[in-house]
């Protein structure tokens, strides 16, 4: 039985979030067909009418021309997956943690995905593997006014049934045609990026679930080839490297 539902709509998102999730948010959604990039429409958005407290806003797009995933690379985000782009008011923290709010998305989708029986596994800084295949990915950032922390915002691609390029797995050739619903997949990322929030607020649970579930225990320096042994996540969400009797700390 095939069960893929093409369909799009804010409402038909809203009805999915509403029945699968409680929460306190009040989420103001905008839906495009096609779009340049989630990235641009989301600050022309956020430029027009700014973000408030407990009503963040998300704009998601049935494919993108240009997506822009992690270093400014092109992200494919043809028809078929979750291309979104989110923002929430946070305010009060002076700390510019975007890797670990990256982390924190990440293991919160992890979470929803885990749920249906895929053993995924995270590629710091925030790509999601399945069998070393990548199944999705997050560009979080952070803003700040006068030193102080004001919005949150990140950009989650996620293959469900769309076609991907040789290095990409998408969820129904993992799992078949089951809870292949666009709209569904489209509320859980809506609520891995608010699972985050609490995520953040416990960074030694967050740091150790995340390294149970870190894709390989090594990691290659792209600049020297050499082999480093990943000692574990930092409270930052920093890679902490060690080789022999060095130990290095690892930014994105």
């Amino acid at each position: 039985m095939n069960n893929q539902k093409f369909d799009r709509g804010v409402g038909l998102i809203y009805r999915h979030h509403k029945l699968n999730h409680s929460s306190i948010m009040y989420w103001r959604i905008m839906l495009k067909n096609i779009c340049a990039s989630t990235e641009i429409e989301l600050s022309n958005w956020i430029a027009e009418k700014p973000v408030k407290k407990n009503k963040p806003i998300a704009i998601f797009s049935s494919c993108q021309k240009f997506g822009q995933g992690q270093a400014g690379r092109i992200w494919h985000a043809p028809k078929g997956g979750v291309w979104v782009s989110a923002a929430i008011k946070r305010e009060g923290s002076c700390e510019n943690h975007s890797q670990l709010y990256g982390l924190a998305v990440a293991l919160a989708l992890v979470e929803r995905i885990e749920r249906v029986g895929v053993n995924v596994k995270i590629k710091w800084p925030n790509d999601l593997l399945v069998d070393g295949q990548k199944l999705a990915g997050i560009l979080p950032r952070l803003f700040f006014r006068g030193g102080k922390l004001r919005l949150l915002r990140v950009g989650v691609g996620l293959n469900v049934f769309n076609n991907v390029p040789k290095e990409g797995i998408s969820l129904k050739q993992i799992i078949g045609d089951k809870t292949m619903n666009i709209n569904f997949w489209s509320s859980e990322v809506l609520f891995a990026i608010e699972r985050s929030l609490e995520l953040l607020e416990n960074k030694h649970f967050l740091c150790g679930e995340v390294e149970n579930r870190l894709w390989s225990r090594q990691y290659i320096d792209k600049e020297t080839g050499y082999q480093w042994d990943i000692k574990g996540i930092d409270s930052s969400g920093r890679l902490i490297l060690c080789k022999e009797d060095k130990e290095k700390v690892l930014s994105a």
